[in-house]
C-alpha cells in the first residue's frame, strides 16, 4: 500500500481522544533529548537507515541551523528514517492447505517481511507478528507482511500486513506510547489499533472491519476515517468511503441446541434473529480456534456440519447482517457421539399394526458393531418414553428377536451398536407400531342345510368383518368348487356333484388384516337320480337312487 493510505491511518489515529490511546501528533518518532555538540548531520549518521536523509529531520522538527542545536531539545526522529532490523513472524498454527509463496508452510517456520501467504478451501493458519500481535487468515485468503522489523535504537518495533482477499481476525498487542501500533492494508483502506482485538475481511469490493475489543481507526483512499468502538463495525466501499460504524449484532440464542449430538450429520437450528442476512459457525480442535474443522455460513438459521469425529469441540457461532458484517460471537462446546452408527430398522415398519401378543424385531447388519442393544417401551406420548422401558437388552449377537406376552397398545422400540471392545454408540430413530389382540375367529359354519337344489351355509361374524368361504372335493382344498368372498354371514351354493365335500372360513378385518382359516367342516351330498331343476326324484321310500 502507498506511504499516503499509511500517513492516513497514523493521522486517524492522532485525531483520536487521548483516552482512546496515547498518539504522537503526526506519525510514530523517536525523540532525542539533545546534548551538547549534537547537529542533525551527527544524528542522521547515529540514528537514519540512509544518513542523507538528515534534511528531513530539519523539515519535520523546523530546524533552521542544522549544525546548532539547544541542547535539551526534543528532536523527533520518524521511525521510517531510523535503521531497522529483521524481526520476522512466526507460524505457530497451520491446518489445511497454507502457502508461501510455491511451498507449504509448516508450523514453527519464519516469515520474514514480504512474505505472502494464502489458504486453500481448508486452509488456516496462525501467525505472531514481531509485536506479538496474533492473525488468524481464513480459509481463501491472501494476505502479505508488509512490516515486520524492529528499531533498536527506539527500542520499537513495527508491523503491518496487506490483506488482499479473504478473513483474518486479529489480536493485536498493546503499543507503548509514541510507537506505532499494528496496521493492516486492504484494497479499500487501512485499519490502524494500538491494542484490540477485530476482524477484517475483503470480499466483494469491500471491507468490512468489526471491532469485538478496544478501538480501530479506519481510513478510507478518500482521506476520511472513522473511529470504531468496540461492539461495532464499519464497511468501506470500492471507491474507498468509509461508512458511519454500526452497532454489531448480539450473539445468538443457543440455549435451544441439544448438549448432545447423536448424528453423523450435526444440525444446529437457532431462533432467528432480527436483522440477521445469515449465520456462521466455527468448530475448531482448540480453544483459541486456531484450527478450524468447519467454518460454515447458511443463509437460514439452520447450519449443518459433516465430517467431524467423534469427540467434544469448541464452537463459536454468530449472525450476519444485510451489509455483511459479522456480529458477537456465541460460544459453546459441541459434543459428537455418532458412532458407531445404528444399524436400520428391518421390522416392525414404522407405524404398523401388528396382531396377537407377540413383535418380531429385525434390523440390518452394521459394520462397525459386534453386538447389538434393543429398548422397547409403551408409547405413552411422553418426550421420555425409554425412562422406563419394557424390554433393554444390551447384548445381542444375532439380528432378530422376538417379544412374547404383550398386551395390546402402542409401542416404540430403537436398536443401537456396540462394538467388540464395548464401545456403545447411541441408539437410531425410536420406531412406533401398535399391537393389537387377534380379532376372534369366525366360528365354522353352523352343519349346512342341504337341499335338493342347494345347500346353505350360516356362521357368526363380527360388524365390519368381510368373510373367504372355500368349498372343495378334498381336504387340502386343492380342488375347489366354490370360494366366494362375502358381506355378510351365509351363502347358499348350487348343489355341487354327489359326494363328500370340504368347508372352510376365514375373517377380513376392516383395517384390511386376515385371519386363520377355521377348522375344517365337511357335507354330503347324496348320489340320486335328478329332475329337470336338479332336485332329487323321490318315491314312497325315499330319493331314487341311479340305476
Amino acid at each position: 500500500m502507498a506511504a499516503p493510505l499509511r500517513l492516513l491511518a497514523l493521522a486517524a489515529l492522532a485525531a483520536l481522544p487521548v483516552a482512546a490511546w496515547p498518539a504522537p501528533a503526526d506519525e510514530a518518532a523517536h525523540v532525542h533529548l539533545t546534548v551538547a555538540g549534537d547537529t542533525l548531520i551527527g544524528l542522521g549518521r547515529r540514528y537514519l537507515a540512509d544518513p542523507g536523509q538528515w534534511p528531513q529531520l530539519a523539515s519535520v522538527n523546523q530546524v533552521r541551523n542544522p549544525r546548532r542545536l539547544p541542547v535539551g531539545r526534543g528532536i523527533r526522529i520518524p521511525l521510517r528514517l531510523m535503521n531497522v532490523e529483521p524481526a520476522p513472524a512466526s507460524v505457530l498454527a497451520a491446518s489445511g492447505a497454507v502457502r508461501s509463496g510455491n511451498a507449504a508452510v509448516a508450523v514453527g517456520q519464519s516469515l520474514p517481511e514480504g512474505s505472502d501467504l494464502a489458504t486453500g478451501a481448508d486452509g488456516h493458519v496462525t501467525v505472531r507478528l514481531v509485536d506479538g500481535t496474533l492473525l488468524r487468515l481464513r480459509a481463501g485468503g491472501r494476505l502479505r507482511i508488509d512490516e515486520s522489523h524492529r528499531v533498536p535504537a527506539a527500542a520499537a518495533v513495527r508491523s503491518g500486513v496487506q490483506l488482499d482477499q479473504g478473513r483474518v481476525e486479529v489480536q493485536a498487542q498493546p503499543a507503548r506510547g509514541g510507537q506505532p501500533g499494528f496496521r493492516i492494508h486492504t484494497p479499500q483502506g487501512v485499519l490502524a489499533v494500538r491494542g484490540t482485538e477485530f476482524r477484517v475481511a475483503t470480499e466483494a469490493m469491500q471491507t468490512l472491519g468489526e471491532v469485538l475489543e478496544g478501538a480501530v481507526a479506519v481510513a478510507g483512499r478518500d482521506g476520511a476515517g472513522q473511529h470504531v468502538s468496540a461492539g461495532q463495525g464499519t464497511v468501506v466501499d470500492a471507491a474507498g468511503r468509509v461508512a458511519q460504524p454500526l452497532a454489531l449484532l448480539p450473539a445468538p440464542d443457543l440455549s435451544g441446541l441439544p448438549a448432545l449430538h447423536e448424528r453423523p450429520l450435526v444440525r444446529l437450528v437457532l431462533p432467528p434473529l432480527p436483522g440477521a442476512a445469515g449465520y456462521r459457525v466455527q468448530v475448531a480442535r482448540d480453544e483459541r480456534f486456531d484450527a478450524l474443522l468447519a467454518d460454515l455460513r447458511s443463509a437460514t438459521p439452520e447450519l449443518r456440519i459433516a465430517g467431524l469425529a467423534d469427540g467434544r469441540y469448541p464452537m463459536r457461532l454468530r449472525a450476519v447482517g444485510g451489509n455483511g458484517l459479522e456480529g458477537r460471537d456465541a460460544l459453546a462446546t459441541l459434543w459428537l457421539k455418532a458412532r458407531p452408527e445404528p444399524p436400520l430398522p428391518r421390522a416392525p415398519a414404522a407405524r404398523a399394526t401388528l396382531r396377537g401378543s407377540a413383535a418380531d424385531f429385525a434390523w440390518t447388519a452394521s459394520s462397525e458393531a459386534a453386538r447389538y442393544r434393543l429398548q422397547l417401551a409403551r408409547d405413552d406420548g411422553s418426550a421420555a418414553p425409554f425412562s422406563a422401558p419394557l424390554l433393554d437388552l444390551k447384548d445381542l449377537a444375532a439380528l432378530a428377536h422376538r417379544a412374547d406376552g404383550l398386551p395390546p397398545g402402542v409401542y416404540v422400540w430403537r436398536v443401537g451398536s456396540v462394538r467388540a471392545d464395548g464401545d456403545a454408540g447411541p441408539f437410531g430413530d425410536p420406531m412406533h407400531f401398535e399391537l393389537r389382540a387377534l380379532p376372534p375367529q369366525p366360528a365354522p359354519p353352523e352343519p349346512p342345510a342341504v337341499g335338493d337344489r342347494s345347500i346353505r351355509f350360516f356362521w357368526q361374524g363380527v360388524p365390519g368383518q368381510r368373510f373367504e368361504l372355500q368349498v372343495a372335493r378334498d381336504a387340502d382344498f386343492q380342488a375347489r368348487v366354490a370360494e366366494p368372498l362375502l358381506d355378510g354371514n351365509t351363502f347358499e351354493l348350487p348343489l355341487p356333484g354327489p359326494g363328500r365335500h370340504f368347508v372352510r372360513l376365514r375373517a377380513r378385518d376392516a383395517d384390511g388384516f386376515v385371519g386363520p382359516w377355521s377348522a375344517t367342516q365337511f357335507f354330503d351330498v347324496p348320489n340320486c337320480v335328478r329332475d329337470a331343476q336338479a332336485g332329487c326324484v323321490r318315491t314312497e321310500g325315499g330319493p331314487l337312487q341311479p340305476p
